[in-house]
């Protein structure tokens, strides 16, 4: 049962982590500028680090999710990761 609670709980701030990151991509494709490219280079890369602190959470809970069903099955990849809507 444990681990059932661990999923529950999980998903939310993996949705959360996700969207965070789809905001910030949005907002740097609408207001970037040739002029900032420095600040828009180290955005990029908290932003990459975001998206693989999402992806890593997720892969985690899909481990937990076969050891419950060993039937499961959830093809993500990190590019999905990065651009799906998770609800």
């Amino acid at each position: 049962m444990e681990l059932e609670y661990y999923l529950i709980e999980e998903k939310e701030p993996i949705i959360a982590i996700s969207s965070i990151s789809q905001i910030i991509d949005n907002l740097l494709r609408d207001n970037y500028h040739k002029s900032d490219e420095k600040i828009h280079e180290r955005i990029l890369g908290l932003n990459t680090a975001i998206q693989m602190i999402a992806f890593c959470m997720r892969y985690r809970r899909q481990e937990y999710y076969k050891q419950i069903d060993k039937n499961y099955n959830d093809n993500f990849s990190y590019s999905t990761e990065i651009h799906e809507k998770l609800w």
